[in-house]
C-alpha cells in the first residue's frame, strides 16, 4: 500500500483545531479528501495521542465498508499521517467463513486482508469524521 499525507500539526494552531476542516491524503496513488467536523476536530484537540481510522473494504458474502476508530494503530500497521491528532489506513479484506452463527458468536465475521495487484488500486475518495452524541462517528465513499 502506498501511503503519503500532510504533516499538519494542529499544536501549533490551537484556535484552527478547533475549525471545521478538510484534508488531502494519499492512498496506493490516489488522492484520499478527509473531512473533520467541528464537534469531531474539537475532540481530537483534546487528545494527546492520534485517533486511528481503520477503513476497510470487505469482500465476503456482499461488499460492505466500515470503519473502525483505534486510539492506536495495531502493531506493525503503516498508517497516513492527517494532522498531528489524526491518521488512518485503508485495506480490503474478506471473511475466512460465511456464518451468520459464527458471526454472531465472535460479533462479526472472521477476517483476512487481501493484499494482491487488484486490490492495491482500490482507495477511498473521501472520509468523514464527527462526533455525535459524545461518539466518534466516521464514514468513508469509494
Amino acid at each position: 500500500m502506498t501511503l503519503a499525507g500532510p504533516q499538519a500539526d494542529l499544536r501549533a494552531a490551537p484556535a484552527a483545531a478547533r475549525r471545521a476542516w478538510t484534508a488531502t491524503v494519499t492512498i496506493n496513488g490516489k488522492p484520499v479528501r478527509v473531512e473533520c467536523t467541528r464537534s469531531a476536530a474539537q475532540r481530537l484537540a483534546e487528545r494527546a495521542q492520534p485517533l486511528v481510522l481503520e477503513l476497510d473494504l470487505f469482500f465476503s458474502c456482499l461488499v460492505k465498508k466500515q470503519v473502525r476508530v483505534h486510539d492506536a494503530a495495531p502493531s506493525g500497521r503503516e498508517t497516513v499521517r492527517v494532522t498531528d491528532r489524526l491518521e488512518l489506513y485503508f485495506r480490503a479484506v474478506t471473511s475466512t467463513a460465511c456464518s451468520m452463527e459464527l458471526a454472531e458468536r465472535l460479533g462479526g465475521q472472521p477476517e483476512t486482508e487481501i493484499d494482491t495487484p487488484v486490490t492495491r488500486r482500490f482507495a477511498p475518495k473521501r472520509a468523514r469524521l464527527d462526533v455525535v452524541r459524545g461518539e466518534w462517528q466516521a464514514a468513508f465513499w469509494m
